[in-house]
């Protein structure tokens, strides 16, 4: 059986360029609020710290480059929903803080 720790390691060798993603509170900020439900712009600066828009436009578009999340506009609003990988590297990020209190 695959351990929470072989299995964080393996996905981060497998995609180095998530190691940045998982090492930054604001980008994991971000996907954790899109995991729980559907967001547009205003309500991902409401919900998280972050208050600068440019900060928080460079984080989703890293976000969606990565294919974490997706953008999708409904009525005229874009909103931003995590996709299968997000849920993914949110889950296992999510059991590897809790299994080793990080």
């Amino acid at each position: 059986m695959v351990n929470i720790k072989d299995n964080l390691v393996k996905t981060l060798a497998d995609n180095p360029e998530l190691y940045k993603i998982v090492n930054s509170k604001d980008h994991i900020s971000i996907l954790k609020e899109i995991f729980k439900e559907n967001l547009d712009f205003s309500n991902i600066k409401r919900k998280t710290y972050i208050k600068k828009d440019n900060i928080i436009y460079n984080i989703l578009e890293t976000l969606e480059q990565k294919e974490l999340i997706k953008k999708i506009e409904v009525n005229n609003n874009i909103q931003y929903y995590i996709t299968e990988n997000g849920k993914k590297l949110i889950n296992l990020y999510e059991e590897a803080k809790k299994e080793y209190n990080i």
